[in-house]
């Protein structure tokens, strides 16, 4: 991924949109790219690992009400995968993959404006696991996230975002019948998607 190419086709994106605000119920769908940070393995026998991971994938969407004074509610869901390429430098096979359904408010720090900020966060819960070397598990844990972004409306009922979006979850537990582990699991993603308003 190269969030910095993702970032600057996105607020070019944004910069020629037109500003136009519709309250009521929509729809939203994204895609993006997925980074993990160095997470930890913690293994019941052999202690702490250190995990690496490739650059992987999001997508998901939301459903959501817009009470056209800056103020959005929405519930969305959210999946990301990736593959470990080490543990403790080691090359090992593996991945890890969550899906989250969070509930979500967003806020919009400027009005008025043709490309509009605004910061978000949301409560729920990540279904997460997957395979490391031996070990498989998989368990829906509580989750959190925050999110900031840039939107610009295309039409009256369409707009353009471009969000980055940070979620973390409790460890769930892995095994491979003879030890028990628990996968950190914390994501940053960047995104970006469209939204259809179904209000006016």
């Amino acid at each position: 991924m190269k969030p910095v190419l993702i970032l600057a086709v996105s607020a070019a994106a944004l910069g020629a949109a037109t500003c136009a605000s519709a309250d009521g119920y929509y729809v939203s769908g994204n895609g993006g790219g997925s980074e993990l940070p160095n997470l930890t393995f913690k293994s019941t026998a052999t202690g702490n690992h250190k995990e690496h991971f490739t650059t992987g994938y999001t997508y998901g969407g939301s459903v959501g009400y817009d009470y056209g004074n800056g103020w959005r509610v929405q519930l969305d869901s959210q999946y990301t995968h990736q593959n470990l390429k080490r543990l403790d430098g080691t090359p090992t096979s593996g991945h890890v993959s969550s899906t989250s359904l969070m509930l979500n408010a967003q806020k919009d720090l400027i009005s008025g404006s043709t490309v509009t900020p605004y910061v978000g966060a949301g409560l729920g819960l990540q279904n997460i696991g997957g395979v490391i070397d031996t070990y498989q598990g998989r368990a829906w844990k509580p989750a959190y996230q925050a999110e900031a972004g840039l939107r610009g409306d295309l039409s009256q009922q369409v707009s353009l975002f471009g969000e980055y979006r940070f979620s973390q979850s409790e460890s769930a537990a892995m095994n491979n019948g003879v030890d028990l582990a628990h996968q950190h699991f914390s994501d940053h993603g960047l995104m970006a998607g469209l939204t259809y308003h179904l209000g006016n």
